[in-house]
């Protein structure tokens, strides 16, 4: 069985985007704000508004005005996110300028390709069969290597990827629910617009791109029909989170810009796939905080928080990180577990071998809600089997090269001592294999590759594995 897993490198990889120097750093920065008197350097910083679609959404358009709102209006007038917000309360207003009698006039389930200027996706062909549908075969390997962003082009028909195990991930999540609750699942009482317009995209998205599984009733979106599992959900009496963690097989997080320092906090989350670490621990932390294990970290701090305050709807981004693992899990963290380790043959590292090593890819999104201007993580762990780029043009000699030159702290980061050495020995010798097969040239010069985060005919291959 193919499981989700966010190992507590992964996860920490997609906050890389923004992680910092921790907790210390914050409370000393929040201590020099209050001591000089000086204001916090993003209370001002807003991301850009998607106002200007007004007119295509409400037909009323003209009893809200056409003006910008000024920083210090939405500053003022914030809709608070630390405490339940009153929708029925007039002039507040969230980052990204819609106030709350738009976000009323608006109602639910607009189009959110006008709203966040992002297109509809095209829905699978009608050949699909979710029955042998895999994962993109994703290789995100760089060289030169050190961290940073590698951030990539947003594709709109991919941001939910289902495939043959649906129906095991779902019941999985499920149980990990019943065992762990407040480990796996939280929302904060700030998070309730954000939370709904989520489950609003998530579920406009899954209607559009598998219309033979998905479906909204007709009259007035108000159930939400499931054909893989059949089930149908009454989306006014179910909360939003809920509704998405029964239907989507993928982990979210959710960030809310904090009105008081400008700064994004964690406020709710639905995470099964964590591994040494979970989810309820970080609930409420701003984005300096979660993590400080990750390796170089720090240095990308302040020019993250400055990009991160002003992404805009429009601008999603993905990326995708990986690891080299030799077992594969959905949840599991040293709270629960006695004599954890992330190595399943950490006492018997000599019978390990190739065929028990797992390439690990996180695909990874990030992109700002239109309305509640929240910030959303979304990642699904992908497995595979570490012989299966034994036949990828030039994977396994950038590989090698990545385990063999890549700086110390981050490649003890993607894999234990164990896995690196069985990892390696074997692709030494695949590397060499496709040289004298004429897979790729003799010498040619090792760098990420044109395809990436894919190689040179990954299209042809992942359609052969599903019989297309």
């Amino acid at each position: 069985m193919l499981t989700l897993r966010l190992a507590c490198g992964l996860f920490l990889v997609a906050v890389v985007i923004l992680a910092t120097l921790g907790r210390y750093f914050t409370s000393r920065a929040a201590k020099k704000h209050t001591v000089s008197g000086k204001t916090p350097p993003h209370i001002l910083q807003f991301p850009p508004s998607r106002r200007h679609v007004l007119a295509s959404l409400i037909k009323s358009r003209k009893s809200f005005g056409d003006f910008e709102i000024p920083p210090e209006t939405l500053k003022s007038k914030a809709l608070p996110t630390i405490s339940k917000a009153d929708l029925d309360r007039d002039d507040q207003f969230t980052p990204t300028g819609f106030s709350t009698q738009e976000i009323r006039a608006i109602g639910r389930f607009p189009d959110y390709s006008i709203l966040a200027g992002v297109r509809h996706p095209e829905p699978v062909s009608p050949t699909w069969d979710i029955s042998k549908a895999i994962f993109r075969p994703y290789r995100p390997f760089r060289w030169g290597y050190h961290q940073h962003m590698a951030l990539m082009k947003f594709e709109p028909d991919w941001w939910v990827e289902l495939e043959q195990n649906y129906l095991k991930t779902m019941a999985a999540r499920l149980n990990l629910l019943k065992e762990h609750s407040s480990r796996i699942f939280f929302q904060g009482p700030g998070a309730d617009l954000a939370a709904r317009e989520l489950m609003e995209m998530l579920l406009q998205f899954l209607c559009k791109r598998y219309p033979q599984h998905f479906a909204l009733s007709a009259a007035d979106d108000a159930l939400f029909h499931n054909r893989l599992l059949n089930t149908t959900t009454n989306l006014t009496t179910t909360p939003p989170l809920r509704v998405l963690f029964e239907n989507v097989p993928e982990d979210y997080a959710i960030m809310l810009r904090h009105e008081a320092d400008g700064f994004y906090y964690l406020r709710a989350a639905m995470v099964c796939s964590s591994v040494g670490w979970h989810i309820g621990q970080h609930r409420d932390r701003p984005l300096r905080a979660i993590h400080t294990e990750v390796p170089d970290a720090g240095r990308m701090a302040m020019s993250m928080d400055r990009w991160f305050s002003k992404m805009g709807t429009d601008a999603p981004v993905s990326r995708c990180s990986w690891s080299m693992e030799d077992w594969e899990a959905m949840f599991t963290t040293p709270e629960i577990e006695e004599d954890w380790n992330r190595s399943a043959f950490a006492r018997d590292p000599e019978k390990l071998t190739v065929a028990d090593l797992r390439l690990r890819c996180d695909a990874q999104t990030l992109r700002r809600l239109p309305l509640s201007g929240a910030v959303v993580f979304n990642f699904k762990a992908i497995f595979t089997p570490l012989e299966e780029v034994r036949d990828e043009p030039y994977i396994p000699a950038l590989l090698l090269k990545v385990l063999q030159e890549g700086k110390e702290n981050l490649i003890t980061y993607k894999c234990v001592d164990n896995v690196k050495r069985v990892a390696m020995d074997a692709l030494e010798k695949w590397a060499a294999e496709q040289v004298e097969q004429g897979i790729v040239p003799e010498g040619w010069e090792i760098g990420t590759l044109d395809e990436s985060p894919f190689f040179r005919g990954w299209e042809e291959k992942w359609k052969r594995q599903q019989g297309l």
